[in-house]
C-alpha cells in the first residue's frame, strides 16, 4: 500500500512532535515553579528592566515643503556628441558624393508618367491560352526529382 508523503509527515508529527511539545511545556512549568520557590523577589527583579534614557537614533531634519526639480530642460546642444577632445568629426557628412544628391532632387521634383490602363492579368478563353494554362499547371504540379 502506498501512502502519500503528506500522510507520512502527519503521522511523524503526531507520533513525535506532539509528545515533545507537551514535554517542553511541562519542563517550562517546572522551571517556573522552581524559580518561584527559590526567591519570591525574583519576579520583581525580572519585572524591573532598565529602559534606555535616550533614543538610539537621531531624527532627520525636516524636508522642505516645496520640492525642487532635479532635471532642467535646456536648448539643443550638439557639443555633447563631439567626444572628449571636442573634435568636429564630420559624422553624417559625405564630401565625396555631392553630385549624387543633385540627381536625387531632380527625381523628386519630376512628375511621374501616367501608367497604362491595361490590367496585370490578361485572361482570355482562346484555344491557345487554354492549352498554355494547362501546360503551366502541369509544370507547377511536378515534384522535384531526387538525385
Amino acid at each position: 500500500m502506498d501512502f502519500p508523503p503528506i500522510l507520512i509527515l502527519a503521522l511523524v508529527w503526531l507520533l513525535i512532535g506532539v509528545p515533545l511539545s507537551k514535554l517542553n511545556k511541562a519542563a517550562k512549568q517546572q522551571q517556573a515553579r522552581q524559580a518561584g520557590k527559590a526567591s519570591p523577589g525574583a519576579k520583581a527583579k525580572v519585572a524591573e528592566v532598565p529602559k534606555p534614557a535616550a533614543p538610539a537614533f537621531k531624527p532627520e531634519p525636516a524636508r522642505p515643503t516645496v520640492m525642487q526639480p532635479t532635471i532642467s530642460v535646456t536648448e539643443h546642444d550638439d557639443s555633447v556628441y563631439r567626444g572628449s577632445l571636442n573634435a568636429v568629426s564630420g559624422e553624417g557628412y559625405d564630401p565625396c558624393h555631392e553630385e549624387q544628391l543633385s540627381s536625387l532632387s531632380c527625381a523628386e521634383t519630376a512628375v511621374p508618367a501616367a501608367e497604362a490602363a491595361e490590367p496585370g492579368l490578361r485572361l482570355s478563353w482562346t484555344g491557345n491560352e487554354v492549352v498554355r494554362g494547362f501546360v503551366m499547371s502541369e509544370i507547377l504540379q511536378r515534384k522535384p526529382a531526387h538525385r
